[in-house]
């Protein structure tokens, strides 16, 4: 059951967290992006750009070595592009320099991409980074759990792009890979999403628990633990005690067959 980083794994997996694809169709690129990679279907540019996992019927994963041999993991989503008067086809799209297009952030070719997710590629860091000025953690990887017997999960947190009103939400996803002794890489799931907005948000606690149970595809479970708050006030993701009144709390595990059914 082992996938090698040379050949894709299309996955009939949905998470409802993330958007579908008609809900990412682009008219206008505007001045801060181009197109990368195109094709007349979704399978014909995963073929094109030979990902590691693709999932979703729009993400984009890739396992691989940067210039310095560590590793690094991709991630992209795809969009539909139907220029005015024009045909429709799949795309991957690119920022233009990063000194050009931050400047560009208030014209429409930017607005469109609120709460969705761009390119971002980053090595393996030894822990989960702080939350940073939006109160996620950004985009990141870590080894979530080792096992001597089995292998070891990793998390990878993806940063949305913040989305305009009144509350600019930011949103990260956590995918789970798993990679056994014999050095393939699976898709586990996604978690929880995380998310930051004035007034609220929710943080995520996921918890690997190694078993040998029978009934799981892989030999753990994930535990998550997500409190969600909001209030009039003003608080963020790491203040102690935000008011009690306004806190929920949820649990879920992650087991049984894989890839996971979204939570």
């Amino acid at each position: 059951m082992g996938c090698s980083t040379d050949h894709t794994q299309i996955l009939e997996h949905f998470a409802g967290t993330s958007s579908a694809a008609n809900d990412a169709v682009l008219t206008n690129l505007g001045k801060g992006f181009s197109v990368q990679t195109k094709a007349n279907s979704w399978r014909a540019l995963v073929q094109k750009v030979n990902p590691t996992f693709a999932w979703n019927g729009r993400d984009l994963l890739w396992i691989q070595n940067n210039s310095g041999g560590e590793l690094q993991f991709v991630l992209d989503e795809a969009y539909i592009y139907q220029p005015t008067n024009q045909s429709c086809y799949w795309v991957l799209i690119k920022e233009r320099s990063e000194k050009n297009s931050r400047s560009l952030r208030s014209e429409d070719g930017w607005r469109q991409f609120g709460a969705q997710y761009l390119r971002a590629a980053f090595p393996l860091q030894p822990s989960k980074p702080a939350p940073n000025d939006w109160d996620v953690s950004g985009n990141y990887a870590v080894v979530k759990s080792a096992n001597r017997q089995h292998g070891a999960v990793y998390e990878l947190g993806w940063q949305s792009e913040m989305l305009d009103g009144v509350l600019h939400p930011v949103y990260g996803r956590r995918i789970y890979l798993f990679r056994d002794l014999g050095n393939h890489w699976h898709f586990v799931g996604e978690g929880p999403e995380e998310r930051a907005e004035h007034g609220g948000g929710s943080t995520v606690d996921a918890t690997i628990e190694w078993s040998d149970s029978k009934s799981n595809a892989f030999p753990f479970q994930i535990k998550f633990h997500q409190v969600t708050w909001a209030s009039s006030g003003s608080f963020s993701a790491d203040d102690a005690d935000p008011p009690s009144d306004d806190v929920k709390t949820n649990d879920y595990i992650m087991a049984g067959k894989f890839p996971a059914a979204p939570l």
